[in-house]
């Protein structure tokens, strides 16, 4: 099987992955807005006619063991590789995206990331990564009015937790590394959904958030 000319990247700093399974396609969407924002310590800032950031997602493979599928021989080990793109995400800096090839090569932010268990062979994890460009902004700044006289700040009422909606291949830990940008973190949603999930399915008890269903709703706590 002949290798591709293509070679897929993301990169931080001096951390760098390649994906050792291109995927079957990347999916880039690109619309045009307009917005006005108003920011606390700048005034009003507009953005006229800019075109939005470019969104790129994709799927692939991690496989345990070198096989022709991978494009090529010194493949990281699924762990490793999941390791690094969580790292990258906690490291709250930007990546960079670099399809060999291309034009594509950008910088991005990662917008989410989840991985199961692969179909194909065990050991082996799909994954599907979602990432945003980043581009820096230089606003027209605007002259505010100034204020009348501040009334004494109502004290902000506690954030109520989100709700996600299970999906199919769903896991507590992918989510947790969706919301969090740690899988680790996963008792925090187990803890919040505690009763209801032993209440769906009794096999909780023993397997602690190991048994959910599509359609579930749970309580994702800030």
């Amino acid at each position: 099987m002949g290798k591709s000319v293509y070679q897929l990247w993301i990169s931080q700093g001096k951390d760098k992955l390649r994906f050792p399974v291109l995927p079957s396609e990347l999916e880039i969407t690109n619309n045009v807005q307009n917005e006005t924002v108003k920011v606390a310590s700048f005034g009003e800032l507009t953005f006229i006619d800019v075109p939005s950031a470019k969104q790129v997602s994709f799927t692939s493979l991690f496989p345990k063991k070198y096989s022709p599928i991978a494009e090529y021989k010194s493949i990281p080990s699924p762990e490793n590789a999941i390791a690094k793109i969580e790292r990258m995400m906690r490291s709250k800096k930007s990546v960079r995206l670099i399809v060999t090839g291309t034009k594509i090569n950008m910088t991005c932010s990662i917008e989410s990331f989840t991985h199961k268990e692969g179909s194909y062979d065990i050991g082996d994890r799909e994954f599907t990564i979602e990432l945003k460009e980043y581009k820096t902004a230089s606003p027209r700044k605007i002259k505010r009015k100034k204020k009348a006289k501040q009334t004494k700040k109502k004290r902000p009422s506690k954030t109520p937790p989100k709700m996600y909606t299970v999906k199919k291949g769903d896991t507590l830990w992918a989510i947790s590394g969706r919301f969090y940008g740690d899988s680790t973190k996963w008792r925090r949603i187990w803890n919040a959904n505690k009763a209801a999930m032993i209440k769906r399915s009794r096999r909780n008890i023993k397997q602690p958030g190991h048994w959910i269903f599509p359609g579930q709703r749970l309580k994702i706590p800030q």
